[in-house]
């Protein structure tokens, strides 16, 4: 059978634990059922889900430790290494998830197999901002230095100060004027700064898009080193290539 990946289907037999993405308590299936996977992620201690998989007694020395930044206690890892058969990883589908090692891969049904034979007609994406969806996979083609942005204080304290002298006037009128002012001290709304350097051949899985942020642009959450970064799109778009479509 083939590996469990992005795109492909798996069978939850009933009785494996789900946990919902959202709010919820997490519970057994009641039936086998075949989903679509929509993202495959890590449930291991660096991960936001690695406590749900703790019985109650268990969570609240792992959130000290953790807190404390030291050791978790070594019962916890015996324990969800037994629960997760060692593979920390979980699969989503919809709006919930369950440990991979819980789940088979199997063939997509045939309605699926079908839709896609339909759908092979449709154009591909074309720009890299296109083909950057959530659980695509994109390697660094050099080494660089990446940069991001991060809203400048100066500009909310000197935006609320010269729109107070300007009370008088029309709403639309005072902002058009405040942001004249601005600019003609050279006072921007965003500050460029480093993140840090990058290598050619390092990889990372886009974990989701935000349609705004950053000085208003487009920004990919990522998984990136082992941990979650946010960066935006136009600092990684000249040292990017796709390495796996998703």
């Amino acid at each position: 059978m083939s590996e469990i990946q992005v795109e492909g289907y798996i069978r939850v037999p009933k009785g494996t634990t789900v946990h919902p993405t959202g709010d919820g308590v997490e519970a057994p299936s009641t039936r086998d059922q075949v989903v679509k996977v929509a993202n495959i992620f890590d449930v291991d201690v660096k991960s936001e889900s690695f406590y749900l998989l703790l019985p109650d007694d268990m969570r609240l020395r792992y959130f000290d430790a953790s807190g404390g930044k030291r050791p978790i206690d070594q019962d916890i890892l015996e324990f969800t290494d037994r629960l997760t058969k060692g593979d920390y990883r979980a699969v989503e589908w919809s709006s919930k998830w369950a440990l991979i090692a819980d789940v088979q891969p199997v063939e997509a049904p045939a309605r699926a197999r079908t839709a896609k034979k339909v759908g092979k007609s449709e154009k591909k994406p074309v720009t890299k901002q296109q083909q950057m969806v959530t659980g695509s996979v994109w390697r660094f083609t050099q080494d660089a230095e990446l940069r991001y942005k991060v809203r400048n204080p100066a500009y909310a304290v000197m935006s609320d100060d010269i729109a107070d002298g300007l009370r008088q006037l029309p709403s639309y009128a005072r902002t058009q004027a405040v942001d004249a002012k601005l600019r003609e001290l050279g006072i921007i709304d965003h500050i460029d700064e480093p993140w840090g350097q990058v290598t050619a051949g390092e990889t990372f899985k886009v974990r989701g898009k935000l349609t705004s942020g950053f000085a208003g642009g487009q920004d990919v959450p990522m998984l990136f080193r082992g941990e979650k970064f946010t960066l935006p799109y136009a600092s990684l778009e000249p040292f990017i290539e796709l390495v796996v479509e998703r």
